[in-house]
């Protein structure tokens, strides 16, 4: 099987300028001589949908250019009113390339076990965060005299809750087991 690859070439020397393909590597180009430039390592070119032959550069728009594929070389031969004409600049070529072969992409690694003391941290302070915020507006009302009774029995449930939340790792079985606190409502 095939696939395309897509080769600049500098016109003054017909080294590569890069190759834009899936990793091929086994391309060589070189100037043969004025106006031929001659690459190994390719399939020949990459018709359409896979690749529209060539490109030149707009510099180089004035030359004709001709490509012939035989004994596993590719030839580009450039001229300019019938004569061999160096390119000025650079030329693009869509040529068919083998097929790379699979990569084997190892497993990732597994995970290290979850530490289960980090997972209840994480589940207090989040649990915390729940009771500062439930706490605060009501803190703000018994400080500025405007609390109702509901406030402050409310308050002081909130409180309670996130002393007992402070409390979770001085239990008995701690991380494995936890007796979590019922929420205030």
């Amino acid at each position: 099987m095939t696939t395309r690859a897509a080769i600049n070439i500098l016109g003054s020397t017909g080294a590569i300028i890069d190759i834009t393909s899936l990793g091929v590597n086994t391309i060589e180009a070189r100037r043969e001589s004025v106006g031929t430039y001659q690459l190994k390592g390719t399939k020949g070119m990459a018709k359409a949908p896979e690749g529209w032959g060539y490109v030149v550069n707009q510099i180089d728009n004035d030359k004709k250019v001709a490509i012939t594929f035989a004994n596993d070389l590719l030839e580009v031969a450039v001229t300019l009113d019938g004569e061999p004409a160096d390119l000025q600049h650079s030329l693009t070529l869509h040529v068919a390339v083998d097929e790379l072969p699979p990569q084997i992409v190892p497993e990732p690694a597994p995970l290290p076990p979850a530490d289960p003391a980090q997972e209840v941290q994480a589940k207090i302070a989040q649990l915390r965060a729940i009771a500062d915020y439930a706490i605060t507006p009501l803190q703000d009302a018994v400080d500025i005299d405007e609390a109702t009774e509901e406030n402050t029995v409310q308050l002081k449930a909130w409180k309670k809750y996130r002393v007992a939340l402070n409390r979770v790792p001085e239990q008995v079985g701690y991380p494995e087991t936890i007796d979590w606190p019922a929420v205030p409502y």
